[in-house]
């Protein structure tokens, strides 16, 4: 009778260090993912930062590129202006050119 209390203390010691043992690995695995989660929240902050920082460019961008049209826009509307007001001067010499011709043709 004694040897069997001394089996089922054995199989309870037994039991008993396999349990510590899946205990420990959880523990461990726990500790791991205790860790994973700090790694994410920080990860979760930086990332919220980023997001408004990419807001933040791609608002001074959209108005950045709105001033770069006008700009554009303008600059384009001054050489067309300028390109016009040459044409003018050509137009008008080649009309003084002609009346003269005309005015020495009929003597005045």
């Amino acid at each position: 009778m004694e040897e069997k209390y001394i089996e089922k203390i054995i199989s309870n010691e037994q039991s008993t260090k396999s349990a510590h043992k899946r205990i420990d690995d959880a523990e461990a695995r726990i500790d791991e993912l205790e860790k994973t989660y700090a790694i994410m929240q920080k990860m979760d902050y930086r990332i919220g930062r980023m997001e408004d920082s990419v807001e933040k460019i791609n608002k001074k961008l959209d108005s950045n590129f709105q001033e770069i049209i006008n700009a554009k826009t303008q600059n384009t509307n001054e050489k067309s202006k300028k390109w016009e007001k040459f044409l003018d001067y050509i137009f008008y010499a080649i009309i003084g050119a002609i009346m003269a011709f005309v005015l020495a043709k009929f003597g005045f």
